[in-house]
C-alpha cells in the first residue's frame, strides 16, 4: 500500500483481552501502526523503544498500537511479548493477516503513520541502525521521529516511505501443491543437519526450528537468510582448506528447501521423519569437567539496550602446580545477550611474549573441536583466567554468568603442548572513503617442528576479507584460509580437519582488508581517517593461531665459541637494542601515562594492551608498570624477535 493510501478500519484481540481499533477520539491526531513479531530479534529491540515514543507523543496526539500478524505468534507469545517488554500501547493479534496482507506489511518491525482520515503519510522503518546482518552502534537517520515530528508540525515527512528491515512476517500455508519434497522426508533431516543445533529451545538462535508449525512460520525468513549466505553462519571459501568445524550448506539442500516452500510446505509421512538427533544440552567435553570457573560471583547486568562496552573479569583457579589442559569450553549463562567470550590464561609472571595465553572461546553457533590424542594447553601454576566479555542488548534488562570447564590431562599422557600465538599488525591508516584498503601482517614467531591446528582473524566493523598464507622454503605461498566476506558479528575459529605441519614453512603471513567507504553499510564514518584502536569503529588487524609443538623437540646443540668479531658485532647489536628498547619505553610511557605519574594502571591502557600483554609487562606484579619495566620487556623483545 503506497503511501497517502487509505487504510482501511479495523477490529482486532487484544493481548490484554480489549478489542483494538482506531481511535475515534478528536484529540488523536495521528495513528502509528507497528507490526511486530514475538521472536524476531529486532522487534525485540525495538519495541521497549516504541514505547519510549509512544509516552512521548502520547501528549500530543498521537496513538501507537502494535498488530502481529506471524502465524506462528500464539495469544499467549502475544502476552510473554508484551509483559517481558513492558509495551503499555494497546498490541493487537491480526490472526488471519489479512490487515498485514491488505496494508502491505512484510516484515516485523514496520511501521504505518496514518493521519486522522486514514491515509498513510509514513510507511518503513523506525531508524537506520540495523541493515541484513549489520549492527551500527547507534542511529545516524531517525526515520519515525522525524516523520512525526513534521506532521505534528504541518508538514510533509522528508521521506514519506523507507525500506523495512526485519523479519519476514509468517503468513499462513497454502494447499500443498506437490509432495515429492516434504517435511518429513527431506527438510527436517536438513534443519537437523544445519540449523537445529542452535534453532532450539534454551539455544542463541531467536526461535525453533525442530517443530513443524514454527518452521512454516518462518520458512520465507528461513530462505531468505540461506540464500542471501547469513545462515548457517560460515565465511570461509570452499576453495581453500578442510575445515573441522564448516557449516556450509549443500546447494541441493538449499533447493530441497526452495522447492518445499514453492509446493505450499506439505508435511508428508510421518513415518518418514528422521529419528530424533540427539542434541547436547551441557558441556560439550569428551567428559565431565574437572574444572569449572564462573567469571563472577554475581551476575553480570545488560541494559535492555544501547552499546555495552566489552567487559572483563579475571578469575583465579588456585592452581598451585601447572596443569595440562585437553579440553576447554566456555557456555555462557545466558545466550541471548553473549555476542561472544574469550578466555585467557594470565600467567603470573612476563617471561614470554610469543604465547598469549587463548584458553577457549564461544562464538554462536560454532562448537569447538576436540584436540587430538596426547595434545594438550599448559596453564602455569599462579595464572588467573581472563574472561573476556562482548554483550548486545536483547530489548529487555538482562543477566549473566559465563562460565568456562577445563578437562586435565595427566602430563605423563602429554605428547604435544598446544601453544596460542597471534599476529597483530598496528602500524596501519586507512583513508577515509577507501574501499580496499590492505594491511599486511606475519606471525612474528613459530615452532619449525610445529603443527598449525586453527585459525581466528579479528578485525572491527570496515573488515572487508582476510587471507592467512604459508610461504614454504621454495619462497611459494600456499593460502591456508580465504574469507571473502568477514563478518565482524561472527567470530570464527577455523580449525583445520588435520593438523597442518609447519616443517617447511619459512614465514606464516596474513592480509586484513578494509573497507572504509559509503559502501560498507557497517562503516561508523566514511570520512574518518582510521587506525589501530580498541574500540569498534576503530580497527585492528589481529590473527590468533593454535599450534602444537612436541613435548620432547630436541634442545638447541651448542655452537661453536664465538670469535672476536662476532663478539664485536653482539656487542654493537645489543646496544643498538638498547637504544630502541629506552625510545620506545619513553615514547610508550608518554603515550598513555594519562595522568603523568610516571606509572601506567591498567585503566590507563586500551583493552587491547590488558587482554594480551600486561601481565608481560607488570613484571612483579604490582597493578603498575613502569619505565623499567617496560624497557625491560621491549628489550626482550627486540633480542627474541
Amino acid at each position: 500500500m503506497a503511501a497517502d493510501a487509505q487504510f482501511r478500519d479495523f477490529s482486532l484481540p487484544s493481548a490484554s483481552g480489549e478489542t483494538v481499533t482506531l481511535s475515534r477520539d478528536p484529540s488523536v491526531q495521528l495513528h502509528v501502526l507497528c507490526f511486530l513479531g514475538t521472536e524476531c530479534p529486532l522487534a525485540r529491540v525495538y519495541g521497549p523503544r516504541l514505547q519510549k515514543m509512544s509516552e512521548e507523543f502520547s501528549e500530543r496526539g498521537v496513538q501507537f498500537i502494535g498488530v502481529i500478524s506471524n502465524v506462528q505468534d500464539s495469544m499467549e507469545d502475544v502476552q510473554r511479548y508484551v509483559s517481558e517488554h513492558s509495551i503499555g500501547f494497546p498490541v493487537a493479534r491480526d490472526y488471519d493477516g489479512q490487515l498485514a496482507q491488505s496494508a502491505g506489511a512484510t516484515r516485523t518491525p514496520e511501521i504505518f503513520v496514518l493521519d486522522r482520515s486514514g491515509a498513510i503519510v509514513y510507511q518503513g522503518r523506525i531508524d537506520d541502525q540495523y541493515q541484513p546482518g549489520v549492527m551500527r552502534n547507534e542511529a545516524t537517520q531517525h526515520d519515525l521521529r522525524d516523520a512525526v515530528n513534521a506532521l505534528l508540525a504541518g508538514q510533509s515527512p522528508k521521506q514519506s516511505h523507507t525500506q523495512a528491515v526485519g523479519c519476514l512476517i509468517g503468513r499462513a500455508r497454502q494447499e500443498p501443491t506437490d509432495f515429492s519434497v516434504t517435511y518429513c522426508n527431506q527438510i527436517a533431516r536438513i534443519l537437523d543437519q544445519h540449523c537445529v543445533e542452535c534453532h532450539r529451545k534454551g539455544e542463541i538462535g531467536p526461535f525453533v526450528l525442530d517443530d513443524f508449525d514454527e518452521v512454516v512460520g518462518w520458512a520465507d525468513m528461513s530462505l531468505e537468510v540461506i540464500d542471501q549466505g547469513r545462515m548457517p553462519p560460515w565465511h570461509a571459501s570452499p576453495e581453500h582448506g578442510q575445515f573441522a568445524n564448516s557449516r556450509f550448506m549443500p546447494d541441493e539442500d538449499k533447493l530441497a528447501l526452495q522447492r518445499w516452500v514453492s509446493a505450499g510446505m506439505p508435511y508428508g509421512d510421518p513415518k518418514d521423519l528422521p529419528p530424533p538427533k540427539e542434541l547436547v544440552t551441557g558441556w560439550r567435553l569428551p567428559r565431565e569437567p574437572d574444572v569449572v570457573l564462573s567469571m563472577s560471583d554475581r551476575p553480570f547486568a545488560i541494559p535492555a539496550e544501547g552499546t555495552v562496552e566489552y567487559q572483563y573479569f579475571v578469575v583465579d583457579p588456585g592452581f598451585t602446580e601447572d596443569k595440562w589442559v585437553s579440553a576447554a569450553e566456555v557456555i555462557p549463562g545466558n545466550r541471548g545477550v553473549v555476542h561472544h567470550c574469550i578466555a585467557f590464561t594470565r600467567p603470573p609472571d612476563g617471561s614470554s611474549f610469543r604465547e598469549i595465553g587463548l584458553l577457549s572461546a564461544y562464538v554462536p553457533g560454532q562448537i569447538r573441536s576436540p584436540l587430538p590424542e596426547g595434545y594438550a594447553q599448559k596453564v602455569p601454576a599462579g595464572s588467573r583466567i581472563v574472561f573476556q566479555m562482548h554483550y548486545t542488548p536483547s530489548g529487555k534488562p538482562e543477566e549473566d554468568v559465563t562460565k568456562i570447564g577445563l578437562v586435565l590431562s595427566d602430563p605423563q599422557s602429554v605428547t604435544h603442548e598446544v601453544i596460542a600465538l597471534g599476529g597483530v599488525q598496528q602500524e596501519f591508516e586507512i583513508p577515509p572513503g577507501a574501499e580496499q584498503h590492505v594491511v599486511d601482517g606475519k606471525i612474528s614467531w613459530f615452532p619449525s617442528d610445529g603443527k598449525l591446528l586453527a585459525i581466528m582473524p579479528h578485525m572491527h566493523l570496515r573488515g572487508k576479507s582476510y587471507e592467512f598464507r604459508a610461504v614454504r622454503d621454495d619462497g611459494q605461498p600456499e593460502t591456508l584460509l580465504k574469507v571473502p566476506h568477514y563478518d565482524f558479528n561472527w567470530q570464527h575459529n577455523y580449525e583445520f580437519t588435520s593438523p597442518l605441519s609447519l616443517t617447511d614453512v619459512k614465514e606464516l603471513e596474513f592480509s586484513a582488508v578494509f573497507d572504509n567507504s559509503t559502501h560498507n553499510p557497517s562503516n561508523p564514518d566514511p570520512n574518518e581517517l582510521v587506525t589501530w584502536g580498541d574500540q569498534t569503529w576503530q580497527e585492528m588487524a589481529v590473527t590468533f593461531l593454535a599450534v602444537a609443538r612436541p613435548i620432547d623437540s630436541p634442545e638447541p646443540t651448542a655452537s661453536e665459541p664465538a670469535t672476536e668479531q662476532e663478539l664485536a658485532q653482539q656487542a654493537e647489536q645489543r646496544a643498538k637494542n638498547e637504544q630502541k628498547a629506552t625510545e620506545f619505553a619513553s615514547e610508550y610511557l608518554q603515550r598513555f601515562d594519562k595522568n603523568e605519574d610516571g606509572v601506567l594502571t591498567s585503566h590507563e591502557l586500551p583493552h587491547s594492551v590488558r587482554m594480551f600483554s600486561y601481565w608481560q609487562l607488570d613484571h612483579n606484579g604490582d597493578e603498575q608498570i613502569t619505565k623499567d619495566e617496560i624497557y625491560q620487556s621491549a628489550l626482550s623483545r627486540f633480542e627474541n624477535p
